[in-house]
């Protein structure tokens, strides 16, 4: 096995960050893709200083950390960015996307995704509707992306949410707190009696396999597996008092739904955190086919899980991109997983890009904690959209924000970033080929 010298080394960063598959950097340079993994996973840890910024820059000008190129401002036709960094004086690396049906929405998340590899970040989109399917995106995305597919609904997926991570303070209460809560926000006709006794079985379940509330060093052992929740509720609507035993069987027949599609499960594809954020390459994992319901669940479950490993590693630079293209399936309030990741994901290196046909499907925290906005064509009668772009972005009067976003042709959005607004042209990928290979040739 080859040794990893400081040459190689940065070798292995500048090709990752060029966007070249894990793979392919192993046999060029004659290493094995484990050491590109490696040394993938201390960079992404901060153990070594990243490629200085202006070598995947733009020829067209230098740039303060990594940007993402929107597109070219319609009036000007000058390049609009999306600052990823902090100290690009960017709030956060949030972006939220609002477009109708046929704007290019979707084809527009395509590009930016394969910006964000070249960047060398990875990226993981729940698509359930295979909006992002071979066969469904522009080839173009598939060629210079060369996304990783995970089918999740089909072959099930080996994380358990009974998993206590390192930063689950209270050990088994969080965990018995955040799968209530979750199926609470799915199945909201469960009350807060069903709501309690859901969290006590999750308890108890932990506490039959040696896991006690009460000492901490047993909360490293082996979980049980997920399905044991259910048969825990199925035992507890046959014993005990009938008021307990009808609320117990309440509560699973609500959630029976989880159980009886069997996702997670130790059969199913395995998850690792830590070889997705090292990769930095995109990841799409196929949710159609499971029951709407279901999909928010297991959506919830795989984002909890995700922030539970990044907390765990600790504060860190921008390490992955959660990429929600229909949000309007997921809740978005206080308390889900999405929320948490936009008040707190940064300081974790996690960061949202959250798309939806209206704006009525973002709560009032996704707009406010999203400090970069792509708006496509959208009904706004009210002027409910133009007043909260008003309010980040004083560029344009009220009017003539409600004026422009309601009459976009397709391709063209209005962009809100760094507290300016515009009206931009989106890049082609045949646009951000152009100048990648600019790029490429300015940096040789």
């Amino acid at each position: 096995m080859k040794k990893i010298t400081s040459d190689l080394r940065e070798q292995i960063i500048r090709r990752t960050t060029e966007g070249h598959p894990r793979s392919r950097i192993a046999e060029e340079l004659g290493v094995t893709p484990s050491q590109v993994s490696a040394v993938l996973a201390h960079l992404t840890m901060g153990t070594y200083a990243p490629i200085a910024a202006n070598a995947t820059a733009h020829a067209s000008g230098s740039t303060v950390g990594r940007r993402i190129l929107l597109g070219a401002d319609a009036e000007t036709n000058t390049d609009v960015w999306w600052q990823l960094d902090p100290d690009s004086g960017t709030p956060n690396p949030h972006l939220l996307i609002v477009g109708e049906s046929g704007t290019g929405k979707t084809y527009a998340v395509a590009c930016i995704l394969a910006e964000i590899v070249r960047q060398g970040v990875s990226s993981i989109v729940f698509d359930y509707g295979q909006g992002f399917a071979e066969g469904a995106i522009d080839s173009d995305f598939v060629r210079s992306a060369e996304p990783t597919y995970i089918d999740v609904a089909a072959r099930g997926i080996n994380i358990n949410p009974l998993q206590i991570f390192s930063s689950d303070i209270h050990g088994p209460v969080t965990v018995a707190q955040r799968v209530a809560d979750t199926f609470v926000r799915v199945y909201p006709k469960i009350g807060v009696q069903q709501h309690s006794v859901l969290r006590n079985v999750v308890l108890r379940v932990l506490q039959d396999a040696g896991i006690e509330q009460g000492d901490k060093r047993t909360w490293t052992r082996q979980v049980p597996a997920f399905s044991a929740l259910r048969e825990a509720l199925e035992q507890g609507s046959k014993e005990g008092e009938p008021r307990r035993r009808a609320l117990t069987s309440s509560v699973a027949s609500h959630i029976s739904t989880t159980f009886f599609y069997n996702t997670f499960r130790a059969s199913g594809i395995s998850l690792q955190w830590s070889d997705i954020i090292a990769a930095r390459r995109i990841y799409i994992l196929n949710l159609k086919g499971l029951e709407q319901s279901l999909e928010q669940v297991v959506t919830e479950f795989l984002l909890w899980n995700l922030i539970g490993f990044t907390e765990s590693a600790g504060p860190g630079p921008l390490r992955c991109f959660v990429v929600i293209d229909e949000a309007h399936k997921m809740t978005l309030g206080q308390g889900s997983p999405i929320d948490r990741l936009l008040r707190e994901g940064r300081k974790f290196g996690l960061a949202a890009l959250l798309a939806s046909q209206q704006a009525e499907d973002f709560s009032a925290v996704a707009f406010s904690n999203t400090a970069t906005k792509l708006i496509f064509q959208v009904g706004d009668e009210m002027n409910r959209i133009s007043r909260r772009l008003y309010r980040k972005a004083g560029t344009h009067s009220l009017q003539r924000i409600s004026g422009v976003i309601t009459k976009l042709k397709r391709g063209f959005a209005y962009a809100v970033t760094q507290n300016t607004g515009a009206v931009v042209r989106i890049a082609s990928f045949q646009d951000r080929k152009d100048r990648w290979k600019k790029d490429q040739g300015s940096i040789s």
